[in-house]
């Protein structure tokens, strides 16, 4: 990784205006979208997807979505970034707004065009294509994760330390942060040249410190199952005063 001269860096939410216009690939040069503004109002322009014919085993397929432009819907969101559902009934999944890219959940479901024959998986990283990447930018692109990672750490020890005196919530966040790295490397082992420019990388720690920057200003917001083992806790904690 390049040396992290210069001070830490706290990333910004990017806005929207970071992905329109823009052609944004899946692991680099894979499926494809578009985003366009209608007014004040976010879209989707143009929707490809490619993935696994379901009528030849082995071959690959690419689908052009219609109906296009796609609406889209503003999502609740802990992390500090901007997410949206696409409303696409075939594959309404969700992503939050990075720097020039996005990010892709849909809970392991894959999208299945009604009548296309295509299987294709959307979750990952949405971005750069591998021929747009500067090749003298690679060193840069190192650098600049690395003073991301500084904030990361950082802001990381100021939550823990914020929180220390709640097993829970401290347990809770520590396993977050110890997941992180290998969730990264499980997200962006298919990225186009990644080994050589870390953009990908580069990406989910920008969004990793957002996110740790959100939950020190904010609070930590506990999925449901741990939430209710924090208030087990207090409750022990008010019994035994």
């Amino acid at each position: 990784m390049g040396a992290a001269a210069g001070p830490a860096i706290m990333p910004k939410a990017p806005a929207e205006d970071a992905i329109v216009g823009k052609i944004l690939k899946r692991d680099g040069e894979g499926s494809a979208i578009e985003f366009s503004r209608a007014g004040a109002d976010l879209q989707v322009a143009k929707l490809t997807l490619v993935g696994d014919d379901l009528r030849r085993s082995g071959e690959a397929c690419r689908v052009e979505v219609a109906g296009t432009p796609l609406k889209l819907t503003a999502r609740q969101s802990d992390t500090g970034l901007r997410r949206y559902q696409i409303v696409f009934p075939a594959c309404a999944f969700t992503f939050d707004v990075l720097d020039g890219a996005i990010l892709v959940t849909n809970e392991g479901k894959a999208c299945e065009p009604k009548d296309a024959g295509c299987r294709a998986d959307p979750e990952g990283l949405w971005g750069m294509s591998a021929d747009e990447i500067d090749p003298k930018k690679g060193e840069e692109m190192l650098g600049a994760r690395a003073r991301v990672e500084k904030t990361v750490r950082s802001t990381f020890r100021a939550l823990y330390d914020q929180n220390k005196k709640e097993k829970a919530i401290r347990n809770f966040i520590v396993k977050e942060q110890a997941g992180f790295s290998s969730w990264r490397e499980e997200v962006c082992r298919s990225y186009a040249r990644e080994p050589d420019f870390g953009y990908c990388a580069l990406r989910l720690t920008e969004a990793r410190a957002i996110a740790l920057g959100a939950q020190l200003a904010t609070g930590v917001k506990l999925p449901p199952g741990v939430a209710e083992e924090v208030a087990a806790e207090n409750t022990k904690k008010d019994a035994k005063k």
